[in-house]
């Protein structure tokens, strides 16, 4: 993976975000001002649902679209309106005491929750998004015909379901013709129904404008995410000799394979030797998981993040495919890679002799630790593998062992095993006090700082 490319892909993307947020606010400013509404929550939920779509425009685009998970839409549209489903409850029950209301909001959330619970079984995954706007559509014109709510309130409904709906579309371009003639219709049914003609327009605009921001981020991040995986998938298969559509199916079983391969061993976590003989046995799998993962939105930006480290001569331990450690060669930085003797090293130094860099590999720590000797090390990198080993001290240790006076060591711990990643270990080491003992001195960014904040990247220094 090119990173250069993909850091101006989102620098260009927080551009584009923010000019379409702007526009969103604008138009929608404008509408709330001439409405001159003065009921409490109408004038609470409009500007916060705006507030909270422009906010998703900067993220979630990318976060859903920038993946090889063909589920992950689905599940996120799911999971997001169970979420609004409770702040809808929380909301309209607080906000306002009368019966009536009380009843609409009580009915409004039930209808959400059982299209939340039919959506798996009355619909596959690529035409979800329709499943969902039309139910959308049937909830808000119900509303607009047999209750007679507050025409902002509804203009607020339309714009969260057109964003939702739009970002989690498989083809944005198509989708959105879709959108504005649904949306228009519900608009001009209801407007022609009440006394608001002169806001028409500017309604119809604030809706119009949400659903093309969201639906011009989707398809730039549709386009990149084409060329990442196209790029992901041509060197698996030069490779392997894999077709596409093994690999693809691959990348969304692996993880799962691999889970199941590590219940069924049933090794114990203290012998060293077992566990590597398992890790090269399935470093195939591995492979192909971190093939995948590497393409995900959140990956490529926290690569972009820890890259911003990489100094003088750098090493990545447990670098699997190479990605880091490769761009790190890529820059100019004398490069070693680390990892245990599979096919995911092999897989690494194929694509470093097609891309004719210079790096040396090691899956010995005997070995790694003599050539670290000769000259040290400045910047040592470590994602993603450190849970998979049994002594966390004793890795921790040795990897700031090998580093020169001044030198980094950036690394991650996720916390212990789940269902997913059952070959997760759990380690119960507090890691600020262990680095501090053995003389490392943290460095600590804005995020790391913030009270009661789960942390799982660590950055710290070898004092000089």
């Amino acid at each position: 993976m090119n990173f250069t490319e993909q850091e101006k892909y989102l620098k260009r993307g927080r551009v584009w975000a923010a000019v379409c947020a702007a526009c969103v606010v604008a138009v929608a400013a404008y509408a709330w001002k001439i409405s001159a509404v003065a009921a409490q929550m109408p004038a609470l939920i409009f500007p916060v649902v705006i507030a909270a779509v422009c906010g998703s425009l900067f993220y979630t685009p990318d976060y859903l679209h920038l993946n090889v998970n063909r589920t992950k839409r689905f599940r996120w549209q799911v999971k997001i309106r169970w979420r609004l489903i409770a702040v809808g409850l929380l909301i309209g029950l607080l906000s306002d005491r009368s019966l009536r209301s009380v009843e609409i909001v009580l009915a409004s959330c039930t209808w959400l929750a059982i299209v939340n619970l039919l959506a798996k079984r009355v619909t596959t995954i690529r035409p979800s998004s329709a499943y969902f706007l039309v139910t959308d559509i049937v909830l808000i014109g119900t509303l607009l015909s047999a209750t007679h709510i507050d025409f902002l309130l509804a203009i607020a409904l339309i714009v969260a379901s057109a964003h939702l709906v739009s970002v989690t579309e498989e083809e944005a371009s198509i989708a959105q013709s879709v959108y504005f003639a649904l949306i228009a219709s519900a608009l001009v049914y209801y407007c022609a129904s009440t006394e608001h003609d002169h806001i028409t327009a500017w309604l119809a605009g604030a809706v119009a404008a949400c659903a093309f921001a969201s639906g011009v981020l989707v398809t730039r991040a549709q386009k990149q995410n084409v060329k990442n995986v196209g790029a992901g998938a041509s060197e698996l298969e030069e490779f392997t000799g894999y077709t596409d559509e093994k690999i693809r199916e691959l990348w969304a079983t692996s993880n799962e394979q691999l889970a199941k391969n590590w219940k069924d061993a049933h090794l114990d976590e203290n012998d060293r030797e077992k566990m590597t003989a398992w890790y090269r046995e399935n470093s195939e799998l591995y492979m192909f998981a971190i093939s995948g993962y590497n393409l995900e939105y959140k990956r490529i930006r926290d690569s972009i993040k820890m890259l911003r480290y990489g100094c003088g001569a750098c090493l990545d331990y447990g670098a699997g495919n190479g990605e880091i450690i490769l761009e790190l060669a890529r820059r100019g930085h004398p490069a070693i890679y680390f990892d245990v003797d599979g096919t995911s090293m092999r897989f690494a130094r194929h694509r470093a002799e097609r891309q004719k860099l210079t790096v040396e590999f090691f899956h010995s720590k005997d070995d790694l630790a003599a050539s670290a000797m000769q000259r040290g090390l400045d910047t040592i990198f470590s994602f993603d593998v450190l849970e998979h080993l049994p002594d966390l001290p004793g890795e921790l240790k040795f990897l700031s062992s090998l580093l020169n006076p001044g030198g980094r060591m950036a690394f991650d711990v996720p916390a212990g095993s789940t269902k997913a990643h059952p070959m997760h270990l759990n380690h119960h080491l507090e890691i600020h006090a262990y680095m501090e003992s053995i003389g490392m001195v943290e460095e600590r960014g804005l995020l790391q700082s913030i009270p009661f904040r789960k942390q799982e990247k660590y950055v710290f220094r070898k004092p000089a």
